[in-house]
């Protein structure tokens, strides 16, 4: 039950992190914003949900209290808000204020679950993690889908009734009364001496980097860019739907898998697979039906990246903390740094250009995986 809520309360926090990019081409109609000032405030989102965990996983690296799920749960939900901005000139900075404070309530809700997550012994980590970044996965496509649905009908008021979800939340972690692991009790219990557990931590954040790029400018580019194709804006929301929930039945069905052959194997293979998937979804965007291939390619991509942060909960390194603020949000906050300075090439050349060289990232992180594990199968095993 606790593996539950602690899913729930990772799709609470990252549905509203998803409704920015599905919903960007109304704020930009609505604000009268270019390209690139909406892509810059999706970085500001970003940036903040996912730089602060690093910061987040150090502060409380020793605390037991689940204050930071109350407290994130809390400041997330404002990016709802959109809707009571005035229609001048200075909406663009209370957007960037908007955005800064619900970043910082997804930001330090994530390495705090992680990190109640590993407190839960009884279940294997690639099943725990599969099913806790599972329920984050399905919270980033539904919230693609809700916010276009409520945007669409009624307008950025539409999203109000969502400030009411993570009372829901709050309410279960009290109840349940779910605690935090720490790091003495985690070392020493998941340190084995298999070559997986004794895997550096950078070399792991060095092979998730690439794919989290691609991961990031596709969820964040594709619904503009499907806009810009004359598609409505449900159906850029939907598609991003679509691209989670493979994820999250990847991260499920992958985690049971990587039980029994191991992670770091099965996320290479994973990132491998992402590659046909996006080729051919890209060569035919222009078909309503391609929308079915995302689910291939989300549920292969994310898996991969499931897959990694299960390495890096038994990976040496910094602390646990650290460990699940820097993998959890570090990736991503150098994803986004990456995905600013595309953001001039977008304006100048479209989003869709872009969108082109999404595949690639997932071949250097498969090609990197594959030679890490070269790397460990030529060192010896410690009893």
């Amino acid at each position: 039950m606790q593996l539950l809520v602690l899913a729930g309360v990772h799709f609470l926090i990252d549905m509203f992190a998803g409704m920015l990019p599905a919903i960007l081409p109304a704020i930009r109609a609505e604000f009268a914003l270019s390209l690139s000032l909406g892509g810059i405030l999706l970085v500001v989102l970003h940036m903040t949900s996912n730089g602060i965990q690093a910061l987040t996983g150090h502060m409380r690296a020793a605390k037991r209290g689940p204050l930071f799920l109350h407290l994130g749960l809390i400041l997330a939900a404002s990016i709802c808000l959109l809707g009571v901005l005035p229609r001048s000139g200075g909406a663009f900075a209370a957007m960037l204020s908007l955005a800064t404070v619900s970043g910082c309530g997804i930001a330090i809700v994530h390495p705090e679950a992680l990190r109640a997550v590993h407190r839960l012994k009884r279940i294997p980590p690639p099943v725990s993690t599969g099913v806790f970044m599972a329920g984050g996965f399905l919270g980033y496509a539904s919230g693609g889908a809700v916010s276009t649905i409520l945007v669409s009908r009624f307008g950025l008021q539409g999203l109000y009734p969502l400030i009411l979800c993570p009372a829901v939340g709050i309410l279960m972690v009290i109840f349940l009364r779910i605690r935090m692991a720490v790091e003495p009790k985690v070392r020493s219990e998941n340190v084995s001496g298999t070559a997986e557990n004794r895997l550096s931590f950078w070399l792991i954040i060095a092979m998730a980097m690439p794919a989290a790029i691609s991961t990031l400018v596709l969820a964040s580019l594709l619904p503009t860019v499907l806009n810009e194709l004359g598609f409505g804006l449900t159906f850029g929301g939907f598609s991003v739907t679509m691209f989670g929930l493979g994820g999250a039945a990847g991260s499920l069905v992958c985690g049971g898998i990587a039980r029994k052959k191991g992670a770091l194997p099965c996320s290479i293979v994973a990132l491998f697979l992402a590659i046909p998937f996006l080729v051919a979804y890209l060569i035919l965007i222009y078909n309503r039906m391609a929308i079915w291939i995302l689910f291939g390619a989300g549920f292969c991509a994310i898996s991969a990246y499931v897959l990694m942060i299960t390495l890096a909960r038994a990976a040496t390194g910094p602390t646990l903390g650290r460990r699940m603020g820097f993998m959890a949000g570090g990736t991503w906050a150098l994803a986004n740094i990456f995905f600013l300075a595309l953001l001039p090439v977008a304006q100048s050349f479209g989003p869709g250009v872009i969108l082109k060289f999404v595949p690639l990232g997932y071949l250097f992180s498969g090609a990197f995986g594959f030679f890490i594990m070269l790397k460990i199968r030529r060192q010896p095993v410690r009893n």
